[in-house]
């Protein structure tokens, strides 16, 4: 991705693996919404990386450079805690409303025209603590590089993977 070495549509076609639908039910009703959805590093490493990338997002750092450094310092196998996801509420609508009375959810994959995964979770909301820290962090050097000041507004969802299933057809 750094190298420019893939094509338009090959980045398009990859968002797919980033916004699932998140489903959950609860006293909004049933609801599926389109959300924007990371990885995080294993438990003994979060605090000290968002630490680490929330210097670099106050400092001032280009889109290139903040890309460069998740793809060194966060994307890595070794860091990476596989078992969850995580993402950040935005709207507080139906989703924030379900998972506050019955913290469960599926996340549904589906990257065309056939690859097909449904990921079922436990849901933790986090408020403060360093899962909410590194992912707003995230966030904000992905979309733009710059601290965006709604930290506050924003509550992190981690998705404690539970089962997997694909549902590609065969």
């Amino acid at each position: 991705m750094l190298r420019g070495e893939a094509s338009p549509e090959e980045v398009a076609l990859g968002f797919t693996r980033h916004t699932p639908v998140v489903v959950t039910c609860g006293p909004a009703g049933l609801n599926a919404s389109v959300k924007g959805v990371g990885l995080v590093p294993k438990e003994g490493l979060v605090a000290d990386l968002a630490r680490l990338l929330r210097s670099e997002l106050e400092g001032g750092v280009t889109r290139g450079r903040a890309i460069r450094l998740l793809l060194e310092r966060v994307y890595r196998r070794e860091v990476l805690d596989l078992t969850k996801l995580s993402s950040i509420e935005l709207a507080k609508g139906h989703t924030w409303a379900n998972v506050q009375r019955r913290p469960k959810a599926t996340l549904l994959f589906y990257t065309p025209p056939s690859v097909s995964y449904e990921v079922r979770c436990r849901v933790e909301v986090h408020l403060k603590g360093p899962y909410w820290e590194f992912v707003n962090t995230v966030h904000d050097l992905f979309h733009g590089g710059r601290p965006s000041g709604r930290w506050g507004e924003r509550p992190v969802y981690i998705f404690k993977v539970v089962e997997i299933y694909d549902n590609s057809p065969s």
